[in-house]
This record gives C-alpha cells, sequence and structure tokens, in this order.
C-alpha cells in the first residue's frame, strides 16, 4: 500500500487496503448509496486536508484557510463541518506522514511559521508608535531586513518541501528485498 488513495480527475478513490483500515472503513460504510457519493466527498477532503503527495493541489494552502476551500471547492457545501471520523482520518493521515518522514514535523513547523510570517508583514503599521515614548514600534531596518531574508525562507521552504515529498512518496524503501510502504510502522518491520 503505497498510497491510500488514488486521485483522478480531483475525486480521491480509496485503495481496497484503505478501506480495512479504521477510520476510513467507517467513513465508507456509513454512506449507504450505491454510488457513495457522500464519502468520496469526505474521503475528497480528508487527502486533500492532509496529504503532502505533488497530486494534491492544496498542499500548500495555509492551513487556516484550507478547510474553507475544501468545503466549497469539493464538499460544495459551506455549512459543512467535519466530524470526529473526519479528524481522526487527518489524524491518522498526518501520523502516517509523520512516521514516515522525519523531516515532515520539520516542515510543518516552518510552513506555519512562514504563514505567521506573511500575516504579519500583510497586517503590521510601520507608523505605530510606543505610546510612552513616541518611538516607532517597528524600525524599518529590521522590517526591510526582514523582508530580504523572506527569498531564503522560502527557498529553504520548498527545499524542506521536496526532501518530505522524497521521503514520503519518491524513494523505495528496500527491506529483504521488499518495497516497504511509506505507511508502513518502522518497528514491525525489525
Amino acid at each position: 500500500m503505497a498510497y491510500l488513495f488514488e486521485v483522478t480527475e480531483r475525486i480521491v478513490f480509496p485503495n481496497a487496503e484503505t478501506l480495512l483500515i479504521s477510520p476510513f472503513k467507517e467513513i465508507w460504510g456509513r454512506d449507504e448509496s450505491p454510488n457513495k457519493d457522500t464519502a468520496l466527498k469526505e474521503l475528497t477532503y480528508i487527502e486533500f486536508m492532509s496529504s503532502m503527495k505533488k497530486s494534491n493541489p492544496y498542499r500548500q494552502y495555509p492551513e487556516d484557510r484550507k478547510h474553507e476551500v475544501l468545503k466549497q471547492d469539493i464538499l460544495q457545501d459551506v455549512q459543512w463541518t467535519p466530524d470526529p471520523l473526519i479528524y481522526e482520518a487527518i489524524t491518522k493521515i498526518r501520523l502516517f506522514q509523520q512516521e514516515a518522514s522525519i523531516t515532515y514535523s520539520y516542515y510543518m513547523a516552518a510552513k506555519r511559521a512562514a504563514e505567521k510570517m506573511k500575516n504579519f508583514f500583510m497586517n503590521f503599521d510601520i507608523t505605530e508608535r510606543n505610546e510612552k515614548t513616541g518611538n516607532p514600534i517597528y524600525k524599518p531596518r529590521d522590517i526591510t531586513s526582514s523582508l530580504n531574508d523572506t527569498g531564503r525562507v522560502l527557498g529553504e521552504l520548498k527545499s524542506l518541501e521536496k526532501k518530505v515529498e522524497e521521503e514520503l512518496y519518491e524513494e523505495s524503501k528496500m527491506r529483504s528485498d521488499k518495497q516497504i510502504s511509506p505507511f508502513a510502522d518502522r518497528n514491525s518491520m525489525k
């Protein structure tokens, strides 16, 4: 099981093995319709919320916006809210990725920090002054220095992302002439 899902034309289809894993099997089973439209939409939401695969067009979205965009684009229902099974499935995929890639946690932390810096640059007021002293809160030199560093930070973030992709999906992991899934428990392979 190299992947939990196959993505075809922005629709996620679970692999047979995926439907043996909880909570994915419960999400699939609770949709009693013959075409499984609801289950497929929910699995698509889960995959696009959590996956680091290159095939995920939403992987670069900021975490605080991704949910709203996916509700509109995939579920086409802005009133929909994830239930505990959906949250559990997202957590499970992220855990699989974290276990399969030593770099994953660093990348996610760096991505969150970059998003916070972006929000800072979009919202700070360079004319803001200290009430007691009247001095500027932000020194122009500090702001321009930070902006100059932005390109380097973004390049390093892209490098981390590429390393995660390689660790998760591009390198074959071989042990005893067997290909090891990136979602396999490494401790059980010893």
